[in-house]
């Protein structure tokens, strides 16, 4: 199972470059949507839907949900796990 769910994650994140910039974006650094769309050169509705899917895949988390404005995002610890295994495919 696990083996599957590695790949799985790997397809995702190699279907779409954005994806693995939004996780380097992340990887020292706290962020909202906006800040994370000015270091990937793309716009927050995409930059949104991509924060969607890499938290409904547990790679990024909000850390205040409350906050309908101002929104941090963080990487997990399976979020870097996943970055480091396809970040040198981009780079």
């Amino acid at each position: 199972m696990k083996i599957k769910d590695d790949m799985r994650i790997i397809s995702l994140l190699l279907r779409s470059k954005k994806r693995v910039e939004v996780l380097k974006s992340l990887e020292f650094e706290d962020k909202i949507p906006s800040k994370i769309s000015k270091d990937i050169g793309d716009n927050s509705n995409h930059v949104s839907k991509y924060l969607k899917t890499l938290k409904d895949a547990d790679l990024v988390v909000c850390l205040n949900e409350e906050d309908a404005r101002y929104r941090f995002y963080s990487i997990t610890d399976k979020g870097t796990y996943y970055l480091n295994k396809v970040k040198d495919k981009y780079e």
